[in-house]
């Protein structure tokens, strides 16, 4: 679960506002200033300029393409140089600035993610992104983590959550995150610290809806088939509950003139996921008019 006491658990790079020194590109834009360069040095090209393809044209359109093409290059490698936005061996830079490589078969967003939380590796108290930071570094089939202290007593318990088509992590992957968090240079010395598996709270959807005349029923559905499994990936991380209001939000698309659906909210703690087993979608009625 997020701590807001922890920025690396909980900025969203998706929320950032896009940095200025990207900047935007246009043609038009670019071939503009370059003839207005020309007139002003050689009003006597007036003329020319107005011709689309005259030689002068010519060549200052290939000029200004030729900048746009430096000008994304530039982009390119300002993107390169930040977190959020580098990819491949690019980010992987990155992340040797802080002692973190690429696993075998780690996929960039994993990568991202464990360089945003390895900065929690340096504490010397044991904060919550450090047990995650460590727990995911032990091996890419482990897709997430919480670590939840019980104040007072020096107890730490760590779930972890596996990649896959089963949530619940096997018992050898439960003990590698454990020796990995109980070795030395990692283990604060006075934690008692435990390592579990997640508790998989598995649900199947059914739902009715109704349509609005006109709609294609096969795009629809489609549409809501998209939605749901976009649901289903947002909700599938440790401690995500799943409301009802975000399963009629998915059922609702273009088209869907109501949606019927028996279900309740599944909240869950720190150590429980929720898991889509199935979504049925039937059309009962379309609306008259």
């Amino acid at each position: 679960m997020p701590s807001f006491e922890s920025p690396a658990l909980y900025i969203d790079f998706a929320r950032l506002p896009p940095p200025k020194v990207v900047e935007e590109i246009e043609f038009e834009l670019l071939l503009d200033v370059y003839q207005a360069q020309v007139l002003a040095k050689n009003p006597a090209l007036a003329a020319a300029l107005q011709l689309e393809q005259s030689p002068t044209n010519i060549i200052l359109e290939a000029e200004a393409y030729g900048e746009m093409i430096v000008r994304q290059r530039i982009n390119s490698a300002a993107r390169a140089s930040m977190l959020p936005f580098a990819t491949g061996s690019d980010l992987e830079v990155i992340g040797a600035r802080f002692n973190v490589q690429r696993m075998d078969g780690e996929l960039d967003p994993r990568l991202r993610r464990r360089i945003q939380l390895s900065m929690e590796s340096f504490t010397t108290a044991g904060s919550p992104g450090s047990y995650i930071f460590h727990a995911l570094s032990t091996s890419t089939n482990v897709k997430d983590a919480t670590a939840v202290a019980e104040r007072g007593t020096g107890r730490v318990t760590v779930t972890i959550m596996a990649d896959g088509s089963n949530p619940v992590p096997s018992a050898s992957l439960v003990d590698a995150v454990y020796d990995r968090l109980m070795s030395d240079g990692i283990k604060p010395l006075t934690d008692e610290i435990s390592v579990l598996p997640v508790t998989k709270i598995a649900t199947d959807l059914q739902a009715n809806i109704t349509l609005y005349p006109g709609p294609d029923a096969s795009l629809v559905i489609a549409d809501i088939n998209k939605a749901l499994t976009a649901l289903r990936n947002r909700i599938t991380i440790i401690g995500r509950d799943l409301k009802r209001s975000s399963v009629l939000a998915a059922l609702t698309q273009e088209g869907v003139q109501n949606a019927e659906i028996d279900f309740e909210d599944i909240n869950v703690g720190t150590s429980a996921v929720v898991w889509i087993n199935s979504a049925s979608v039937n059309v009962s009625s379309t609306r008259e008019e």
